[in-house]
């Protein structure tokens, strides 16, 4: 009976890694022999040891039986830290500056693909490997793009295509090429909004920015209100929430109010939450316990979850002493709405134990 245990236990442990990533024991040479051997790409993880999103998907993604099934079957896996060994070459070698960093290469050392950064759900990993092998892969796309072709509808797929690979260097070259190619009228149309909103091709203090702020009304006539007055509440969101976090603390009350003057020229719409931010900050410069709660009920029932979870807590310690019983009962209140309203488990938690341990005392 014992044997028979035995048995069962090493075939479901076998089952188990069969199931998930299979990386074997190669040099970064017999990874690549081995591909041409058996007509596979390699598949190149490209980690550092301090890089909390490349243990995450060591832990959680690369794992799964489905992301396991799929990948054994079309590659040679292999991994490397790049601050180590063969993956210092590697890292110079493909000019790696993010992790995680997952290479899909040819048998000859060629780039096919290019995907960076972590990806939470392992279906949604399988999808952009499988970009790759599509029509749509930066190779092919590279391919017409050294040919010669510089129609705008390629161009514009082609910047896409690079941000999705993680490229974003050539992406941005790119973008900045088809920009100064158009026409005024022709900037503030829909087909070339995502380059504005992706702030990576248009970071804060980047000329395109600087292009919108000066012809929103352009831009709102050509994109939509909705769309053009999000991405400006964005770009105030993070000097406020900056601010919100600590991070400022040379601050003024009438840098403060200049901020404000400068948020009601553009009359956003949508963006109130932005006005219970500037209040916050003003009640918690002055001590006004008032200003504050008024400020929490106007921004936070507004925010995704992860602002509430940054920002939400620290002010209402910061006044733990100074809030009026009545001031609680209504924070209790917010409070509640905001765990049924939040998505992240975690969150919950935390406003629920905030308001057991703070508020209710």
């Amino acid at each position: 009976m014992k044997g028979f245990v035995l048995l069962l236990g090493c075939m479901f442990g076998f089952m188990y890694v069969s199931a998930q990533t299979i990386f074997r024991d190669l040099t970064f040479e017999e990874a690549l022999n081995q591909a041409g051997v058996e007509d596979k790409c390699v598949f190149v993880d490209c980690y550092t040891s301090w890089c909390g999103p490349c243990k995450m998907m060591a832990e959680k993604i690369l794992p799964l039986q489905e992301v396991g099934e799929y990948i054994n079957g079309k590659f040679i896996c292999v991994k490397f830290d790049m601050e180590k060994g063969e993956g210092l070459n590697i890292q110079q070698r493909y000019k790696i500056s993010s992790y995680p960093t997952f290479l899909i290469l040819t048998s000859d050392g060629g780039v096919k693909a290019r995907i960076v950064g972590a990806t939470l759900d392992g279906k949604e990993f399988i999808k952009k490997i499988d970009a790759s092998f599509t029509d749509n892969s930066v190779v092919n796309f590279e391919g017409e793009y050294l040919a010669g072709n510089r129609k705008m509808d390629f161009l514009l797929k082609y910047i896409k295509v690079l941000m999705d690979s993680g490229n974003v260097g050539k992406a941005r070259d790119i973008a900045l090429d088809v920009m100064t190619s158009l026409e005024d009228w022709q900037k503030c149309m829909e087909p070339y909004w995502f380059i504005y909103e992706d702030y990576q091709l248009s970071p804060v203090g980047s000329g395109n920015l600087a292009y919108l702020l000066k012809h929103v009304e352009q831009f709102r006539q050509g994109v939509g209100v909705e769309k053009v007055d999000k991405k400006l509440g964005s770009l105030f969101a993070l000097p406020l929430e900056s601010i919100l976090r600590g991070a400022n603390k040379n601050i003024t009350l009438k840098e403060v109010d200049k901020l404000k003057s400068t948020l009601d020229i553009y009359n956003l719409t949508g963006q109130d939450y932005l006005y219970g931010y500037v209040d916050l900050i003003k009640g918690i410069m002055t001590g006004d316990t008032g200003m504050a709660l008024k400020a929490y009920k106007r921004a936070f029932p507004f925010v995704p979850d992860e602002k509430i979870a940054s920002l939400y807590f620290m002010p209402i310690m910061y006044f733990k002493e100074k809030w009026t019983g009545e001031q609680k009962k209504e924070l209790i209140v917010l409070t509640d709405q905001l765990i049924q309203q939040v998505k992240m488990r975690e969150l919950k938690a935390s406003l629920s134990e905030m308001k057991a341990n703070v508020l209710m005392k």
